[in-house]
């Protein structure tokens, strides 16, 4: 196979070119909401790296999806982490999780919360059929690579 490549470029650019971009920080997460659908996402473990281990030694997560005031859905998993670079303000699409109950949050709008919250990354397709879920649908929760 030849491949032609501009001679301007630097090695380095050509070497990313050539291989597939991938991230050791970025993870894929699934989450279906049973009898309503899927949505995917990503987590960064950067951003909660202790929270986020210990989400993926419990892989896979199910658990009821409770709603609060239509502003996000979560899921308690009975996980035990602390507070990571937690805060308060989330928007529309955000993965959060709450360490004083080990709930996993999706939120479906933009607000401000009480308690800090860690956040973990973004939904990126299927929000839809998160703001479907009612309180005590079954949701499983999939990280991967």
């Amino acid at each position: 196979m030849d491949i032609l490549i501009d001679r301007n470029l630097n090695v380095n650019e050509i070497v990313s070119i050539m291989e597939p971009q991938t991230s050791v920080s970025k993870l894929n997460i699934k989450i279906e909401v049973h009898g309503k659908g899927k949505a995917e996402g990503e987590v960064f473990r950067h951003l909660a790296p202790i929270t986020l281990n210990s989400l993926l030694r419990k892989m896979p997560l199910q658990g009821r999806a409770i709603r609060f005031n239509d502003r996000f859905v979560y899921v308690v998993l009975g996980i035990i982490a602390g507070m990571e670079k937690a805060r308060k303000k989330f928007q529309k699409g955000d993965l959060g999780f709450l360490s004083s109950n080990g709930a996993l949050c999706f939120f479906l709008e933009d607000c401000e919360v009480a308690m800090p919250i860690n956040y973990l990354g973004k939904i990126t397709s299927g929000l839809d059929v998160l703001m479907k879920a009612g309180a005590g649908d079954v949701i499983s929760i999939d990280i991967c690579s």
